[in-house]
């Protein structure tokens, strides 16, 4: 059975802001607490009724959800000329299933990670460019106080079962740091931070110097 892959879009979005964030996999419960079903099985069962389990509650498109899609619309047209060329094997049958007008149900995975897809392609956008205005002159660094840092990008370590730990990538200064623990801080905040220096690496994405710590802890900031 085939869906409008619009309508199936305005469904990704209703079930990234139902889940706040992309849930790639249903979590059940033994007791006490309802399911989290996956943005993928949101959309399915939502588009799908007859198959939805007793304990589903189906999504409602709203028009912040409308708007989202609008926004993420105006992303993908780049994509436009880009699949003329060569693109990952991931992205063009993201890119494919996006341009198409209709979808099979049993393909709504693609369009699921749509949303999330887009909002972090614009953050990974707006990280190399600060990366490249404010913090061009980034230096190793070659001692270690307690100070602030700043959070700019978090990379979340997982398997499909369980979250291991996230890694952040900040800047002290000017000074762009990485470490990695297992609570995830929030991008564009700044706190309170103790640690110990493992070594001096580079940031890949633009090739700046870049220290790694180790023995991490972070405090929020007192308002």
């Amino acid at each position: 059975m085939e869906y409008s892959t619009q309508d199936l879009i305005h469904l990704a979005y209703a079930a990234y802001r139902t889940n706040g964030d992309y849930v790639k996999h249903t979590k059940r419960y033994s007791e006490g607490q309802p399911t989290t079903f996956s943005n993928k099985e949101l959309i399915t069962f939502t588009a799908h009724s007859e198959w939805q389990p007793e304990d589903f509650v189906a999504l409602t498109v709203t028009d912040e959800d409308r708007e989202a899609k609008i926004a993420g619309d105006k992303h993908m047209r780049r994509y436009t000329m880009l699949a003329m060329g060569e693109l990952p094997a991931f992205e063009a049958d993201l890119f494919a299933a996006y341009s198409s007008e209709k979808m099979s149900i049993t393909r709504t995975g693609l369009v699921a990670y749509l949303p999330a897809f887009i909002d972090r392609q614009v953050a990974d956008k707006l990280y190399k460019q600060r990366l490249k205005t404010e913090f061009a002159d980034s230096k190793h660094l070659k001692s270690f106080d307690p100070t602030e840092v700043e959070i700019l990008k978090v990379i979340p370590l997982s398997s499909d079962f369980y979250d291991n730990a996230y890694m952040h990538f900040g800047a002290i200064g000017k000074d762009l740091v990485c470490f990695t623990v297992k609570q995830a801080y929030s991008v564009g905040k700044t706190y309170n931070i103790v640690a110990k220096i493992k070594k001096e690496d580079t940031e890949r994405e633009v090739g700046l110097p870049m220290t790694r710590l180790n023995y991490v802890k972070l405090r929020k900031q007192e308002i």
